[in-house]
């Protein structure tokens, strides 16, 4: 299923990558909840348990230490995937703020947002996306806006709009790398590496997930990395590189053990099973499949219910087991039939096409003709859409080597505005030379000619008293 929407499917459990208070703010915080905000990545059960242990005090705080203990318990309902509960910490330090528009605000709404995302409610989600980009756009909040544009083209992915999705990722990567903050590169390149999965660029997508996943471990947040895992094994598993795949999803069931991370758990036995299936273990895909159904019922979501049993339908078709790959697929389009319509488009399609093949398979030829004509016909439009991204992917290779040449030429340009600007100033320098040289000179010859007709003066002086006085001895004689 190479078109799911792999954010909708892998609970990300990224923390809010930026400081929602000032320094001034933070001073007056207690040490207790600055260890929180220190090592909530890195330990969010102990953090939560934490925050559990001073909720008795809660009344007796400033209206600030509030604000911000629910803003680290919404992060860390975030990171254990308890999105239900980051959703109504979200609202309630909303409520708190009021009016109040600043870093806070937007960190609640990205929260919000995102918690919303995970059930579903992408129209709401990307409601407050929207609202954190802009207001963190006129704040001048770059890693705060990078954050809610990542979000937001989340969503554009989920609802098949994956040319906008790619082209607000491109930027906000772009940003990204020129902001230098390791938190929201490593952020980035997950998204980047999650929209690729979902458009079948495996390759590429495996080389955005190992730089996501070496910053994640630079960082030492090991439930981040552990979702980008689970992403790369896919990526492995697509490319029919199942011993890379079983390895990842391996690693993924390590961590998840120690973390003691029920989600990842769901997430690294399902994976051991879609694996196992593709390469055609079927009985290990059976196990495995059933161990992660003891960990479903703790993701609260639909959507991944109706994942599971299409997952396991395939299983048992694999297996010949025609009447329950039936009724697990049967299961998978009840739950799906409870998500908005709009937004799974691939998933009802991948559901159509298993249900036109156990049609076949029960001899209910002319039903199942119809479901595959119903879906080569939605298949057909999708397709149209890949192949538009494509284009529009060549575009984007095509608009960076055209911005790089640009770069290349315009650095060159100042190179020889630089040259010039220095052939000119030398230029000047040797003008003032000669002109200090023809004024030295003049000067010279200036004083050789005062000199001359002074001397000149004495002489002529000299000649007219020795006159003198040669007329005054004739007289005299």
């Amino acid at each position: 299923m190479k078109q799911l929407h792999l954010r909708a499917l892998v609970l990300l459990c990224g923390l809010s990558l930026c400081c929602a208070a000032d320094v001034q703010a933070e001073e007056l915080l207690p040490d207790w909840l600055l260890q929180v905000k220190q090592q909530k990545a890195q330990q969010p059960e102990q953090m939560l348990q934490l925050l559990e242990q001073q909720k008795a005090a809660y009344g007796d705080w400033s209206s600030e230490v509030q604000v911000q203990y629910l803003l680290q318990l919404a992060d860390v309902y975030e990171s254990l995937g308890r999105h239900q509960q980051q959703q109504e910490v979200a609202e309630r330090g909303l409520a708190l703020l009021g009016d109040r528009r600043d870093l806070t605000t937007i960190d609640f709404w990205n929260n919000l947002g995102f918690a919303l995302e995970m059930q579903t409610q992408y129209q709401q989600a990307l409601h407050y996306y929207l609202q954190a980009s802009a207001l963190a756009a006129e704040l001048k909040a770059e890693k705060l806006h990078i954050e809610a544009d990542i979000n937001i083209a989340a969503i554009y992915s989920i609802e098949d709009k994956s040319q906008d999705a790619l082209v607000l990722l491109k930027s906000s990567y772009d940003r990204a790398v020129l902001l230098k903050d390791p938190e929201i590169l490593a952020y980035v390149n997950a998204e980047l590496g999650l929209l690729y999965v979902g458009l079948g660029f495996d390759k590429e997508a495996i080389d955005f997930m190992e730089k996501a996943i070496a910053g994640y471990d630079a960082l030492g947040w090991q439930k981040d990395k552990m979702d980008v895992l689970f992403n790369l094994a896919r990526s492995y598993s697509y490319l029919a590189q199942y011993d890379k795949a079983m390895q990842s999803y391996d690693q993924l069931l390590q961590l998840a053990i120690a973390q003691k991370d029920q989600a990842n758990l769901y997430f690294a036995y399902l994976g051991l099973a879609s694996t196992s299936k593709d390469s055609d273990k079927l009985d290990a895909a059976l196990a495995y499949i059933e161990k992660a159904e003891q960990y479903l019922p703790g993701l609260q979501s639909t959507y991944q219910n109706s994942m599971h049993h299409y997952e396991k339908a395939l299983i048992y078709r694999e297996l010949g087991q025609i009447s329950l790959a039936s009724q697990e697929l049967a299961q998978a389009e009840q739950s799906l039939s409870k998500e908005d319509n709009s937004s799974n488009q691939s998933s009802q399609l991948w559901i159509l096409k298993l249900k036109a093949r156990l049609e076949a398979d029960s001899g209910r030829y002319q039903k199942a003709y119809e479901d595959l004509n119903q879906f080569f016909n939605g298949y057909h439009k999708l397709r149209n859409k890949e192949h538009e991204l494509s284009v529009e992917k060549l575009r984007l290779g095509f608009d960076a080597q055209r911005q790089q040449a640009q770069n290349e030429l315009l650095a060159k340009d100042n190179e020889l505005q630089a040259l010039r600007l220095q052939e000119a100033e030398r230029k000047r320098q040797n003008q003032w030379l000669w002109i200090g040289l023809f004024g030295c000179t003049s000067l010279v010859l200036l004083v050789l000619l005062l000199w001359q007709l002074a001397r000149r003066k004495v002489q002529m002086q000299a000649q007219l008293q020795a006159k003198a006085l040669e007329k005054q001895q004739n007289q005299a004689g």
